[in-house]
């Protein structure tokens, strides 16, 4: 919200609202710490971050509508601290103080604080390791919090303008990606059977990728969003960005991101990948992974029961139109004990990213348009036949590209089919 004060206060002034806003000044370090341990972030970063949002919540906020709250007051004095906030709203207040210091007694568990320094003002004063202007803003903040007159005051508002402009000239600009850039590669394994997935794991983990299989934080969320695909409550070409699953997104955010930090080479390999694979190739977009993919493609001609070959089908459908931006690598789950196999899996680790498109065949639509009503037999046979030549030249992807990109709707509503309804049918 520090980034867009300016802009709830137009929205608040148009439905005549007053605002009453609460700034919060944290120690810097703690949230340095708080950062690092929760998301391995950047410490000079994370210090910047700490410093913008700081000045743009001192600049920006209403001088008649404000108070200014230390993070130790607000959990080390609630009771007192809560009747400042309450005097200067004229908000209501308790008649029965002890009565409600026994709620805030029994709401605050001090176990959850696992960032907080407790440090004293003079040895932060005393710091050697935080930049000059970063202390400076901390305790010019310290001092405006003891003395509500110095906060209201235009001393106090002209020395956060020159300290925003002396951040602009040092940095120059306030709104900028405070997050490290990631560097590491990510690797993903899609395929049907765990076994298969364990064996490409295995010759990724030979390669130096640190892989994780269901035990990764991704198989929850895989299993959770599967089980609404199926009952039909997500739709596969929208869930991605379905406010119902805001929670489970961020949860593989937070996930990847961190892994993708702290890992030069990592990857999960987990047969659940293909429920969400438009999930994972989502997050990893926004997050700008260098995200490598692994396809496992059965022979589909092989699957004797009908309900299976056309569910194996649509997955595997599903997975490749979705993997077909960043590199993938076709694998045919027949070949994956071969030296070619290995030997590409050991090629792919060591490939470098490239930002060129990927190629597009030139064939005609009409060479690869699948008649319809579908016979899946033609699917099965036509489908196995394109990754196996995949998996052998990666110049064929791009013909397998545009048979996905073709007959991706018609194949994932058959007629009698019900994946996009439910799996379980």
């Amino acid at each position: 919200m520090n980034d867009y004060i300016e802009l709830w206060q137009r929205v608040l002034a148009d439905v005549e609202v007053q605002p009453a806003e609460i700034v919060l000044l944290r120690n810097p370090m703690d949230v340095v710490n708080s950062n690092e341990r929760a998301w391995h972030r950047d410490t000079t970063l994370a210090m910047r971050q700490w410093q913008v949002r700081t000045l743009l919540s001192l600049r920006d906020t209403d001088r008649e509508h404000r108070i200014l709250v230390t993070y130790g007051d607000l959990f080390g004095q609630t009771l007192t601290t809560l009747k400042r906030i309450a005097t200067q709203f004229n908000l209501p207040w308790t008649s029965d103080e002890a009565a409600l210091q026994a709620q805030i007694d029994d709401f605050i568990d001090p176990a959850l604080q696992k960032s907080d320094s407790g440090e004293s003002l003079a040895d932060f004063e005393a710091r050697t390791d935080v930049e000059p202007d970063v202390k400076a803003l901390y305790l010019l903040g310290r001092q405006a919090a003891a003395d509500p007159d110095y906060f209201a005051s235009a001393e106090f508002q002209q020395r956060i303008d020159e300290m925003t402009d002396e951040y602009l000239a040092k940095y120059g600009a306030l709104y900028r990606d405070f997050n490290v850039k990631i560097n590491s590669k990510t690797f993903f394994v899609f395929g049907e059977n765990q076994a298969q997935v364990d064996q490409v794991n295995t010759t990724l983990r030979n390669g130096q990728v640190k892989m994780v299989g269901t035990e990764a934080d991704s198989h929850e969320v895989a299993e959770d969003l599967s089980e609404r695909l199926n009952n039909n409550t997500i739709a596969i070409q929208t869930y991605p960005l379905d406010y119902l699953v805001v929670e489970q997104k961020e949860v593989l955010n937070n996930y990847l991101r961190k892994n993708a930090k702290r890992e030069t080479l990592w990857g999960i390999g987990d047969a659940k990948n293909n429920e969400i694979v438009e999930m994972l190739t989502t997050v990893s977009a926004e997050l700008g992974a260098d995200t490598h993919n692994v396809v496992i493609a059965d022979d589909l001609t092989a699957i004797i029961d009908e309900r299976e070959r056309r569910l194996a089908i649509q997955h595997l459908v599903r997975t490749l139109h979705a993997v077909e931006q960043p590199p993938y690598l076709v694998l045919m789950a027949d070949e994956l004990g071969t030296p070619a196999s290995q030997s590409a899996v050991t090629a792919f680790i060591a490939a470098e990213p490239t930002k060129a498109a990927p190629l597009r065949d030139e064939q005609p639509d009409e060479t690869f348009k699948l008649q319809t009503p579908l016979d899946m037999d033609e699917v099965a046979a036509t489908l196995t036949a394109l990754c196996r030549r995949a998996s052998q030249d990666e110049q064929q992807q791009a013909a397998l590209n545009h048979f996905v990109s073709l007959n991706y709707d018609e194949i994932l509503n058959v007629k009698g089919d019900q994946y996009a309804n439910s799996v379980r049918n």
